[in-house]
Parts: structure tokens; sequence; C-alpha cells
């Protein structure tokens, strides 16, 4: 009788035992919840903020305003919910409408501006391509891309591979469409010989340039032009 008696209130214990570990394990589970759900106020562009901007300018400009989101959306631990810490730092590169703004995002007056040119004998030369020229914006420093030209009624490969350099957003201009929504319109640098310089600044001028994004095992052909004339052509 008295083992019998000992088993139950070992038994009781038990259960008691466990209730009360799945009842803490509940109250964290709740508790991580709760805290990523937490409301967080950050800091957050309201417009595109171009490289060079310092925090101060971006402030005055309107280009910040404060958004309340939960704590699981932050997207660093370096965002900001003030802009007085990098106020006189200035943006290393574009920062985009709906990006959060993070301490990273900033350097030192002067940081922003070193470009490297890639080789001896090259320079750097800059051209104006909306995004779905330049690869709907998957273009950026370091890519090898073919520049294709299109003009007087036909399209042909103008540079068969070409460094990217830097990408610097310029403005943002109205699109056709009805909704009133914008394209954005940057400006691609690209490190090429004299040669290849004057091409693309007389490109430019002449017709509308488009890029092809590349490998560096990608080859590329350079055919005859494509016109109306011989658009179906196999």
């Amino acid at each position: 009788m008295a083992r019998r008696t000992a088993l139950l209130v070992a038994a009781i214990l038990v259960a008691a035992l466990g209730a009360a570990l799945v009842a803490i394990y509940v109250h964290n589970v709740n508790n991580n919840a709760l805290a990523k759900q937490q409301p967080v106020e950050v800091l957050v562009a309201k417009k595109i903020i171009p490289a060079g901007t310092t925090g101060a300018a971006a402030a005055a400009s309107g280009a910040l305003e404060k958004r309340t989101i939960p704590r699981d959306a932050v997207a660093s631990s370096d965002v900001l919910d003030d802009i007085q810490p990098v106020a006189n730092l200035v943006t290393n590169a574009p920062i985009f409408p709906g990006e959060q703004i993070l301490k990273a995002k900033f350097g030192k007056p002067g940081d922003s501006n070193v470009l490297t040119i890639p080789t001896a004998g090259t320079m750097a030369v800059s051209v104006a391509l909306d995004d779905p020229n330049r690869v709907d914006g998957y273009v950026v420093p370091g890519s090898e891309v073919s520049v294709f030209l299109t003009a007087n009624n036909s399209t042909r490969l103008l540079l068969p591979r070409a460094t990217v350099i830097a990408i610097g957003t310029r403005t943002l201009v109205p699109s056709s469409g009805q909704n009133g929504s914008q394209n954005q319109s940057s400006v691609v640098t690209f490190g090429v010989t004299a040669a290849d310089a004057q091409k693309l600044i007389y490109a430019e001028s002449i017709g509308k340039l488009y890029l092809g994004l590349l490998t560096k095992d990608s080859t590329v052909s350079n055919l005859p032009a494509t016109s109306t004339a011989n658009l179906f052509s196999s």
C-alpha cells in the first residue's frame, strides 16, 4: 500500500512538473512573439536621396519620415530613428523611397567621391540610362556589359564588353503611364579607352543605348545591324 501511494505521489509530481515546464515554454513563446510585434519607430526615405547628401540636408529637404513598424520588420540593428548621428556624414550610395535609413549607408564627406579607374589607358565616361535600358537596375559597379545602340531605325552592338565603375541617380522622369508612376533614371559610368569613350559619347547623342549584362564567360558576336528589313530573318 505504501509503495502504491509513493508511486502515485511521484506520478502526480512528474505530471505537475511537466505542466509547469509546458506553461513556462508557452509563456516564453508568447513573450518572444510579443517582442517581435512591438512597434518600433524608424526613419524611412520618402524620396530618392542621392549619393553624397548629408544627413542634415536629407532631413531639411523633406526626404525623411518616421514610421512605426513591427520590431521583426526592422532591416538592421543600425537602423536610425533620428538623423543626428549622421547629420554631418554623407550617403555612400543613393537611398531609394521606402528604404530604412541605416547608419552604415553614411560615411565621411569625400568617401563617396572616390572613383577607381580600372586600368592605365582607360578613362571614366558617364551616360544617362533609364532602368529598362540598364537591365532593370541589375547592372551595378563592377558589372561587365555589352552596349547596344538603336539609331536610324536599326540596332547594333556598339561595345562588345565594357566595365561599369559607378552608378549614380540623377533624376526621376515621369513615365507615360496613366497612373502617374515614375521611372528611375541613372547615370552609368564606364571605364573605357578613349576610342570607346568617343563611341559612347557620340552614340548617346544620336540614339538610345541599351546594356546587356555579361558573365566572365559570356561571348558576344558582332552581328549585322537589326532593322525592319531583317527583323524576322533567321
